[in-house]
């Protein structure tokens, strides 16, 4: 079973970044991870917005330490997205955890290109937090947040990245897992080349070896004592795993993630948009190892 033995958390001094903690206090003490918590400074050491951001990840750092877990401080110097790459890199990260907004979809530190970089260049999964203003006492007790783990697929290898991560997960905290795919509808040309019962029986085949590829990853899951169930559906993909989530008051969303895009086939551009826009709950981000492209040393 995996572990997650090195946990690394990147704060911006922001209350919405500090969403991710109390998820951290519920996981860290399970996996008995060391955590880092990371702040990104720019320009030099001694400006004072940086003097202000080190003492912010030092209190944040001893806080972790006063509630038993085992926190390291660390400020680097530079562009985020790098900066937050390399040191995953050299510290055999397991997992990152970081906040989003509600509205722009990141926090400052992860708009456009930083966040894509992150995501597609990280070998750690990272688990995306819906940011908010934390009242006290959610800011200072931890949160046992898994209960319901839905796991997307699309019926690639690369895309069941995130299984060994799901049944870690669900294993050490009980939580069931609910094993989705969805068949898309096809475009307008694809369409008129079928007739309506050959578009009926193409669907029904998809739908059929949708259920039987799903069926037999719920069985070895089953089997190893977690409660799966699964389901296919056809219609867009974003929207319907969205739905699909906040219905059945899902707890965290797990997906896999491809290389250059960053996100699995059918979850690509707007669909992956969608999904971190559209869904209340966590997402973690699994990228498969086959698609990891070394980083080059400096």
């Amino acid at each position: 079973m995996l572990q997650l033995h090195r946990i690394l958390v990147p704060l911006d001094g922001s209350g919405e970044a500090e969403s991710v903690l109390p998820y951290l206090r519920d996981l860290a003490p399970r996996f008995d991870s060391r955590v880092y918590i990371l702040g990104v400074g720019i320009g030099g050491k001694t400006r004072r917005g940086n003097r202000l951001l080190e003492n912010y990840i030092n209190r944040t750092t001893l806080n972790l330490q006063s509630h038993n877990i085992k926190a390291e401080s660390a400020v680097l110097y530079g562009t985020a997205a790098d900066k937050i790459l390399d040191f995953t890199a050299e510290k055999k990260i397991d997992l990152i955890i970081m906040a989003t907004h509600g509205l722009s979809g990141v926090t400052r530190w992860w708009m456009g290109s930083v966040a894509e970089k992150v995501i597609s260049e990280a070998r750690a999964p990272v688990l995306l937090v819906q940011s908010k203003h934390p009242n006290k006492t959610e800011s200072a007790d931890k949160l046992r947040f898994l209960h319901k783990i839905l796991a997307p697929l699309d019926g690639s290898s690369i895309g069941e990245a995130a299984l060994p991560y799901i049944e870690t997960l669900a294993i050490e905290t009980s939580a069931s897992v609910s094993l989705f795919q969805v068949v898309s509808l096809p475009g307008v040309a694809e369409a008129s080349l079928l007739s309506g019962p050959d578009w009926i029986k193409l669907t029904k085949a998809m739908q059929e070896a949708g259920q039987n590829y799903l069926k037999s990853i719920a069985e070895k899951l089953n089997s190893k004592g977690i409660k799966t169930t699964y389901e296919v559906v056809t219609g867009d993909p974003a929207d319907k795993i969205v739905e699909y989530a906040e219905q059945k008051k899902i707890s965290l969303i797990a997906m896999s993630t491809h290389g250059r895009t960053g996100l699995a086939r059918w979850v690509l551009g707007s669909v992956t948009d969608k999904v971190l826009h559209g869904a209340s709950m966590p997402i973690l981000l699994v990228r498969s190892p086959k698609m990891v492209i070394p980083r080059p040393k400096a």
